[in-house]
């Protein structure tokens, strides 16, 4: 039987927290691409979101049953951790995680432009960094962690144009709701590692499918999926998207998450941007411009300084 354990101290990140991060930008940056194609090949922006989230949880309950690893008690007791307060925490984690970020940013996004949309997403790490100074013991703010997140955002700002931030303001409802969709998902980083000890990929799991469960009817109702035709690239679009960007990013950012922190697993809000025009340039032969390498020299100093802490 699986036992709980005390959860571990944070450990400051070194090359190997560094190179999970990066593989977890570069997966999470593949989205941009498969999920134009996916929309490009008969598949609806709802159906996506649903079925990927849908694919990510029946993976990783598949891999945590094969690991031996259980599902926590309907009832608290000794030895397994469960009981109501815990699947609470579990359902109010698969909403703010997924079904409510999900639609709060899609939704605005219809009314405000992609670039502003990834400017504000990219306040995600600031959130995370206030919210994780009040709401835990051991991610406290520090002027390098500081400076960090601010040249990270920099960085984006430098990406995606100066320019796009002469939208704020205008559509204020669209942008109400991607920020609504960033304080979400900063909720779910500091809540998450509050959860007692699971194996990771039940904990992840379970998170995805409640929140599958919440966004089904919505899904049904809106959708109608049985009158939808996607072509064979949709359907492998689809797969990646639930395999990879849903299943094994949210399983790897979680397992940062508990390695090094939120603030820290939060860069990679920084990253996906970057990586994402990488995917474009092998995808769709997009060259990416001098703005592109700046920003990415921005964000690396970013990521580089809150390890000044123990020089």
């Amino acid at each position: 039987m699986t036992t709980t354990h005390a959860a571990p101290a944070l450990r400051h990140p070194g090359l190997p927290e560094f190179g999970l991060l990066f593989i977890l930008g570069l997966v999470w940056g593949s989205s941009f691409l498969f999920i134009k194609i996916a929309v490009e090949n008969g598949v609806p922006p709802l159906t996506l979101a649903t079925l990927r989230i849908g694919i990510g949880a029946i993976v990783l309950l598949t891999v945590a049953k094969l690991r031996g690893q259980h599902f926590p008690a309907l009832t608290a007791s000794a030895g397994r951790p469960g009981g109501r307060a815990l699947w609470g925490k579990l359902i109010f984690l698969g909403i703010i995680g997924n079904s409510l970020p999900f639609f709060l940013i899609g939704w605005g996004e219809q009314f405000t432009p992609s670039q502003l949309a990834a400017i504000l997403m990219a306040i995600i790490p600031l959130l995370v960094l206030i919210l994780a100074h009040f709401m835990t013991h051991d991610e406290k703010l520090t002027g390098p962690k500081i400076g960090g997140v601010l040249c990270g955002f920099a960085g984006v700002v430098v990406l995606v144009g100066v320019d796009a931030l002469q939208g704020l303001g205008a559509q204020v409802i669209g942008q109400l709701a991607i920020l609504g969709g960033c304080l979400s998902y900063t909720l779910y980083g500091v809540n998450a590692r509050r959860l007692p000890q699971m194996g990771a990929e039940m904990t992840v799991g379970i998170i995805l499918a409640l929140g599958f469960v919440v966004m089904a009817p919505v899904w049904l109702i809106h959708d109608r999926p049985w009158e939808l035709a996607p072509t064979t690239q949709g359907y492998v679009a689809i797969a990646w998207l639930g395999l990879l960007s849903t299943a094994f990013g949210n399983w790897l950012f979680f397992t940062l998450m508990r390695r090094s922190g939120a603030s820290f697993a939060s860069n990679n809000n920084f990253l996906v941007p970057i990586m994402g025009l990488g995917w474009g340039y092998f995808g769709y032969g997009e060259v990416p411009g001098l703005n592109a390498v700046m920003a990415l020299g921005l964000i690396l100093v970013g990521l580089a300084l809150p390890r000044l802490k123990r020089r």
